[in-house]
């Protein structure tokens, strides 16, 4: 996991998830970090399978997990992290989260149910990840009742983007473009709908350094969607054991608890083969449902959600965005 380098953060809440399953099921773990670096994510990977570990989680991130995979020859990548669907599609990778041509999706679902109006503009980080969001938006607004009035990446200036004058500013890209351009568009667009990934991350107002008020966020997980599970504990005792812990774990940790709960099951299903089991498995966590698709091998059986920002809280807005 990633517990220096860019994806940091994330690390903090990855390590509270797995910690999590690990004290409820008696597993002991091996960890080490990959400085959210690709070539430092192969090595570890490779030397905790040389270790004999039953699996290995992760890594973190588009660019972590597509090198891993690449080097594994033919190793099952238990993926909790890396929404692109390029990654997703590779021999071998078992994802539980869903894919990244969903997340501008789901927010501009969230707009037309806020009534916020139907001109948006998007904002990408340049690179696979960023491409598909915006291109699976860009499939799909018109059946949403939207219209893309510009589209941008974080090269370009915030004052730009304001001058839009839309009715909603969409991004989808790393954590600190996105957090200084929703700070930034905060002054320069009071009025606007801000939406973005960044947002659904329990630090988010920490770093913005205001209050996030009205904000809203693609999420992978909330507590309160519910998702009655079939295999572990649901979302209730999770939320509760975490803050016994002094953790407010948001989506980046359930689905490393997701993830190391569905190879856990593979492994005892097929033994010589959980991925086998994996391409076969229907069931639900605490984190929501688990199917594969058996052409692509994404993830479909998950469904995003939306959170906005009230009170210094993230509530759900859209229980099944997309």
């Amino acid at each position: 996991m990633p517990e220096t380098g860019r994806y940091a953060l994330q690390g903090v809440q990855l390590r509270a998830g797995v910690e999590l399953w690990a004290a409820r099921t008696g597993a002991r773990l091996l960890i080490e970090d990959d400085r959210s670096s690709p070539q430092h994510a192969i090595e570890v990977h490779a030397r905790l399978l040389a270790r004999g570990c039953a699996f290995v989680l992760g890594p973190y991130g588009g660019d972590c997990t597509r090198a891993v995979v690449r080097a594994a020859g033919g190793a099952a990548v238990w993926n909790h992290g890396a929404a692109v669907d390029d990654v997703q599609r590779l021999p071998g990778v078992v994802s539980v989260c869903s894919p990244a041509s969903r997340y501008l999706v789901a927010l501009a679902r969230a707009v037309v149910a806020l009534g916020a109006g139907a001109r948006v503009v998007v904002v990408t980080a340049r690179g696979p990840f960023g491409r598909l969001a915006r291109e699976g938006l860009e499939r799909e607004a018109r059946s949403l009742g939207v219209s893309i009035a510009a589209s941008f990446s974080f090269a370009d200036g915030p004052e730009r983007i304001a001058a839009i004058a839309a009715d909603a500013v969409l991004a989808c890209g790393p954590f600190k473009r996105e957090l200084e351009l929703l700070r930034a568009l905060r002054l320069r667009a009071p009025q606007t709908v801000l939406g973005g990934v960044s947002p659904g991350l329990s630090a988010f107002p920490a770093r913005l350094g205001q209050d996030p008020e009205g904000m809203i966020a693609v999420a992978q997980w909330h507590p309160g969607r519910g998702a009655d599970p079939r295999l572990g504990p649901p979302s209730s005792e999770v939320v509760r054991e975490a803050r016994a812990r002094g953790v407010e774990l948001d989506y980046v940790g359930a689905q490393a608890y997701a993830a190391a709960l569905i190879a856990a099951h593979c492994l005892e299903l097929a033994p010589d083969d959980p991925r086998a089991a994996a391409r076969m498995l229907r069931t639900k966590t605490f984190y929501g449902a688990f199917e594969l698709d058996p052409a692509t091998g994404i993830q479909q059986g998950h469904r995003l959600c939306v959170v906005r920002w009230r009170g210094g809280r993230r509530e759900l807005l859209l229980a099944d965005a997309a």
